[in-house]
């Protein structure tokens, strides 16, 4: 029985039976699920992605099969609305014509669909992420440790010694944990922890953050507290809940082990012009979270004379390190055949869920880019304030209140094998994840008299989406290509 009158699905449409569409509207419209997330006060992920509301009318045809139709379909009983005037490209009452996306995002870039994007929001269009191979001045941040890192990036030897220095564990204070304990190769340099657990099994705030973007980024971690790449690797070192240890500590354990010294003066050369350096704790990164005796370290002097065994310094540690994230790359996919011209690398539901991302799911207002973020910070509500697990983000760097709940955009490149996702590991399913998205995300704190000057407001760039289960179900295919 065709939807709307007489009017039946053109060849390359795909539409959803009438009663499908029907009933996932009367247990998914985007009223019930926003009065549903509110109730349930974000406080239990499983139970929004286990829900009855959210599973799929067995009578329905499998998604693979159909994309819903209009996203504003109504309950079951009640008058269809009215059309909306200005309907997306490709999309009419029938459905979605998959032949005219195929059309539109046939070719480069430059001709696709323009994506929605809220004003004044500064985006860059996709495109193949800069191999570590070329020019790094090119591609590294333009923050006050750039000129250093392109210069050690291009050293094969200092990335070499960063890549040996990542997996040894002999940089923390008890040897239990290296940086690839937390920064795993196969799950996109995550941990697939909620929450990341360093030595002796203590268990930080928020989740490991993804590596690909770090030599992107003007500042790192999830709040932004570290200025450069650099900064950003040994506050780890001296977080009490990671390697609880010390740059004093670590370089000791390294000139005494037969194979780094060696190491480090083929990468670097001869001992520093400096007969000592002081190496700030992570700087700032690690002010929070380090003890008042590790935020600045003094490496003991080094010997007169120049020896392997002086080349060993903090300084030094903490260049490899960060030469050696900075040469890491996503793994090649799909996307990227796509990106290169090759119409045919996504299938029909993939470049659906494509065109969504870009432009009804308005994604692109943070996820654009080569690495599919902004590397800005936002309020997307989840910082639970005045609760349990407050995490006020970026603010608890600068305590400026425009900071209130922002946390950093994560890079999208790899992102099925980085899960569980968000900053506080909340969502362990990327399907429940788009509905909270869908459904306008965390809540507003509510209205105090007189007003709170901390409650954290969401940004305006979250918005419910008012999408079908189908197109839910095509983003989702499309986040797996990335």
């Amino acid at each position: 029985m065709p939807l709307r009158g007489s009017a039946r699905p053109r060849t390359g449409a795909l539409a959803v039976p009438l009663g499908a569409s029907r009933l996932g509207a009367s247990y998914l419209g985007a009223s019930y699920l926003r009065a549903s997330f509110l109730r349930a006060s974000l406080l239990c992920t499983s139970f929004l992605c286990a829900s009855p509301l959210y599973a799929a009318h067995p009578g329905a045809a499998p998604p693979s099969a159909v994309l819903a139709l209009a996203d504003t379909a109504t309950a079951a009983g009640q008058a269809d609305p009215p059309a909306i005037a200005d309907a997306p490209a490709c999309h009419t009452q029938a459905g979605w014509d998959l032949a005219c996306l195929r059309a539109r995002y046939a070719g480069s870039a430059a001709g696709w669909p323009a994506p929605t994007i809220d004003a004044g929001v500064h985006w860059t269009e996709w495109a193949a992420v800069p191999p570590a191979s070329s020019p790094p001045l090119q591609w590294t941040a333009a923050n006050a440790g750039q000129a250093e890192l392109a210069a050690d990036v291009a050293r094969p030897a200092v990335v070499t010694l960063g890549q040996m220095l990542f997996f040894d564990a002999r940089l923390s204070r008890k040897g239990q944990v290296s940086c690839a304990s937390c920064h795993q190769p196969q799950r996109a340099f995550t941990d697939g922890l909620p929450l990341a657990v360093g030595e002796d099994k203590l268990m930080g705030r928020r989740r490991s953050t993804p590596l690909y973007a770090a030599p992107f980024a003007p500042r790192l971690f999830w709040d932004g507290r570290a200025a450069s790449l650099k900064e950003q690797v040994m506050g780890p070192l001296h977080d009490p809940r990671e390697m609880n240890h010390d740059a004093v500590g670590a370089v000791t354990r390294l000139r005494e082990n037969h194979m780094y010294p060696a190491r480090f003066l083929e990468a670097f050369g001869g001992a520093p012009a400096a007969s000592s350096s002081t190496v700030a704790s992570a700087s700032s990164a690690a002010a929070s979270t380090a003890s008042a005796t590790a935020a600045t370290t003094t490496v003991a002097q080094a010997p007169a004379a120049s020896t392997p065994t002086s080349a060993v310094d903090a300084d030094r540690l903490a260049r490899a390190l960060a030469a050696y994230v900075a040469s890491l790359r996503p793994e090649k996919t799909r996307f990227d055949d796509f990106l290169a011209g090759r119409a045919d690398a996504l299938d029909d539901t993939e470049l659906l869920g494509l065109h969504l991302f870009r432009t009804q799911a308005r994604c692109m207002n943070c996820h654009n880019g080569p690495l599919l973020s902004d590397h800005q910070f936002h309020n997307i509500g989840l910082s639970f304030y005045g609760r349990r697990n407050q995490d006020l983000g970026r603010y608890e760097a600068t305590r400026d209140p425009a900071d209130l709940g922002k946390f950093r955009t994560p890079s999208l490149r790899n992102v099925a094998q980085a899960g569980p996702w968000m900053h506080n590991g909340l969502f362990p399913d990327l399907r429940g994840l788009l509905r909270m998205y869908n459904a306008g995300m965390g809540r507003e704190a509510p209205p105090a008299d007189p007003p709170d000057p901390y409650a954290p407001r969401k940004s305006e760039h979250i918005k419910p989406l008012d999408l079908s289960p189908a197109e839910i179900d095509a983003l989702l295919a499309f986040l797996k290509t990335l």
